[in-house]
């Protein structure tokens, strides 16, 4: 039984319904460990400006990118895309307020802290829903 509610941006809808092959075999699996398992199947966390922001990604097949993040109860997938080098930070930058500088993947903190982390209240992710 799910945990939490599945929310999609129309942006994050609309590209995963455009997903082939692997890209689209691993959402169909990411996608009840979501509901599942929330902030603990959804990556690493994205930096903000200066420090680490409330967006976590996840890596599916290839360069392909799963952005989310939480409301309590709620998981929203914000973003999905290739990541095609500095473009698909610089375009998530501009709307997301998160850092298009990354950091090497041993640097970057796991979504999900002792805590619970990220579930914090209000995020700008219901504003970009409608």
């Amino acid at each position: 039984m799910a945990r939490h509610q599945l929310r999609l941006t129309r942006s994050a809808d609309a590209a995963i319904r455009e997903l082939r092959g692997k890209p689209a075999e691993d959402w169909d699996r990411l996608k009840p460990e979501l509901k599942a398992q929330g902030c603990r199947a959804a990556g690493y966390r994205l930096l903000g400006d200066g420090s680490w922001s409330s967006y976590c990604c996840k890596r599916l097949h290839g360069q392909w990118r799963v952005i989310s993040t939480f409301e309590p109860g709620t998981v929203w997938v914000i973003a999905v895309g290739e990541h095609d080098g500095a473009q698909f930070y610089e375009r998530l930058s501009e709307d997301l307020d998160i850092s298009d500088v990354g950091r090497t993947r041993e640097e970057k903190p796991g979504c999900c802290g002792e805590d619970g982390w990220p579930t914090i209240g209000t995020t700008r992710a219901r504003s970009l829903s409608t």
